[in-house]
């Protein structure tokens, strides 16, 4: 049992809990891994297109303010103008006052505004005074923006301005007829602080940033002031043109992750950098605690398991301690568990096959007790049959010599008596047969009724309604004729009276065949009927020994019949009686059907 049944138990128990937990374990781990891997690239995608929407926005909102500027009817005029006259001078006045003061109010990032016709008109405001101002270098400025062919009638975004620390928000005017004729160019001096510090309000992590460089490889931001506006590795620069919109690692940057993406409007390009190990600390994090928490499972699973194995394996050990002490002879019950479940039921059931079982064996043993006693009954009986075979011979011989004589002294009545005794001696004292024919029987009873004509001195005779269906059925030798017999000693005690009668009769009940023997004689008293049926219910009465003690209504013969035929077919058998007094009896013979299964006794 300890090295069975407990072990299987628990490796089983063992191998399922772990099983399972790996199995949860590995599964959500892989699963919730690839899930924060890809809310990583996710969050750093969603990051920085926000970056980027957010400067685009920004930006824009400069572009509307060049449209106010750009469709003001004094600007169409004074770039029309001829140059140098005194209508463009006071042209310029008015656009400072009326078009570019409130440009320049709702805009304080605006460092410097100006307008640059190609007919000479000029036109300059500022935000803040600016001293000293370089004209002539503004001037050789303006000049390159009016040769640069990339500029146009659409906002274009420079980040090296006139002035330092801008970024110059430019764009060409064209005149009233058409927009494909520029007639001058217009633009702002924008503080790319402004821009600074929104980008610097974005956060990658703790250890993660992010850096814009324009189409030519210049950082516009970094984190660390001092990489602005420098040039970005060329290697740097080409792997980040050519990795745009994917997750890459840099040459000579381990440990980290980059993605990159281009704004359409402004052409700039934002790389985000995040650390690896930032990156898979979350994983860890869930790799620890899967770890911890399905140690901490398989270790509360398995005493619960083991707890669970105890409460099986407990009442099983009780079952096999109770069945070995069974085993010795000594029937033992296994006290309940108290849990009111299916091993409570199983030793309940055991507890009842051990009470059966020993109601079996005490019945066993008093079966075999009461077939020793009827072993004794049947070796009682051959010997008394041994005995009236003492020279069977000389009392046939001597019965044949006494019919001779009734022959010659011509006596029938004495040749009729002695021949039907002759007959009653030899059937009686049959070894041969244990069992034979009620037709047997019947004829028996012919030959003793015989004597009982010469006996009484008056003809009587039995009312016979066997059907000749029953005649072949089987019965124990000897058993009508005692209880006829019977019926002449004490069912009619003063004499036979013409209104007696005997009625035998037969019949079948399933397995079960009938034989009664009635008459109208005197009946039985209801107490000398009540210890009769008594002494016919216990089985186990002996056959009387050689000097009977007398018995009330001849119930000697009884008994004998009885006890024969219980010993023949088995103790549910025998006989019964049913009398009442002044109204005659009846005695019952229920024996098997000769097509019935019948138990012999042993």
């Amino acid at each position: 049992m300890n090295n069975g049944l407990v072990r299987k138990v628990y490796i089983y128990f063992v191998i399922l809990i772990t099983l399972a937990l790996v199995t949860v374990g590995v599964t959500a781990y892989w699963r919730s891994s690839n899930e924060l891997e890809n809310q990583y690239e996710g969050l750093l995608t969603q990051i920085v297109d926000n970056v980027l929407n957010e400067t685009d926005l920004f930006l824009k909102s400069y572009e509307r303010a060049t449209v106010s500027i750009m469709i003001s009817p004094v600007v169409k005029e004074a770039l029309d103008l001829p140059s140098n006259s005194a209508a463009g001078f006071y042209a310029s006045e008015v656009a400072m006052k009326g078009v570019f003061q409130p440009v320049l109010i709702n805009n304080p990032e605006i460092s410097m505004a100006y307008i640059i016709g190609y007919n000479g008109f000029q036109a300059t405001d500022f935000n803040a005074h600016i001293v000293p101002f370089n004209y002539k270098g503004f001037e050789e400025y303006v000049e390159q923006i009016k040769e640069d062919d990339d500029i146009n009638g659409q906002l274009k975004i420079q980040d090296s301005g006139f002035l330092d620390g801008h970024l110059t928000v430019i764009r060409k005017l064209g005149d009233r007829t058409s927009a494909k004729s520029f007639k001058g160019i217009m633009g702002f001096e924008l503080r790319i602080g402004e821009l600074n510090t929104l980008w610097k309000g974005i956060k990658l992590g703790q250890s993660g940033y992010f850096f814009i460089v324009n189409d030519r490889g210049k950082i516009l931001y970094h984190p660390d002031p001092e990489r602005i506006g420098k040039q970005l590795d060329g290697i740097h620069f080409n792997t980040v043109e050519a990795k745009k919109d994917q997750v890459f690692e840099l040459p000579g940057e381990p440990g980290r992750i980059f993605f990159s993406r281009k704004s359409d409007y402004s052409g700039w390009t934002l790389v985000a950098s995040i650390s690896v190990a930032e990156q898979r600390k979350p994983i860890s994090d869930l790799r620890q605690t899967t770890l911890i928490v399905g140690i901490g499972t398989l270790i509360a699973a398995l005493f619960l398991a083991y707890r669970f194995g105890q409460s099986i394996i407990r009442p099983i050990r009780l079952l096999e301690n109770g069945m070995r002490r069974t085993a010795k002879g000594q029937w033992t019950r296994v006290p309940l568990t108290g849990s009111r479940d299916e091993m409570d039921q199983l030793i309940i059931s055991y507890n009842t096959m051990v009470t059966r079982l020993e109601e079996l064996v005490e019945r066993v043993y008093e079966t075999e007790l009461r077939n020793q006693d009827n072993l004794m009954k049947r070796q009682l009986a051959e010997f008394q049959s041994l005995q009236l075979q003492i020279n069977p011979h000389f009392l046939y011989n001597t019965l044949e010599i006494i019919i001779c004589y009734a022959v010659i002294q011509k006596s029938s009545e004495i040749k009729d008596i002695v021949r039907s005794l002759s007959y009653m001696l030899r059937y009686s004292i049959r070894t041969d047969l244990e069992k034979i024919t009620v037709a047997n029987e019947l004829k028996h009873i012919l030959y003793f009724m015989s004597i009982m004509k010469y006996r009484n001195q008056r003809e009587f005779e039995i009312d016979v309604r066997i059907s000749t269906d029953y005649l072949l059925e089987s019965m124990v030798r000897l058993t009508l004729q005692p209880l006829v017999e019977n019926v002449f000693k004490h069912a009619f005690p003063y004499g036979i009276e013409d209104e007696h009668t005997i009625i035998i009769d037969a019949w079948k009940d399933g397995e079960d065949f009938y034989v009664t023997v009635e008459d109208n004689g005197c009946g039985i008293e209801a107490e000398a009927l009540r210890q009769l049926n008594s002494r016919l219910m216990n089985s186990r009465e002996r056959l009387p020994d050689a000097q009977p003690q007398p018995t009330p209504q001849g119930s000697i013969g009884l008994l004998n019949v009885h006890n024969r035929i219980q010993m023949v077919f088995g103790p549910q058998y025998g006989l019964s009686v049913q009398s009442e007094p002044g109204a005659g009896t009846t005695v019952t013979i229920r024996m098997p059907s000769s097509g019935a299964k019948k138990v012999m006794p042993v």
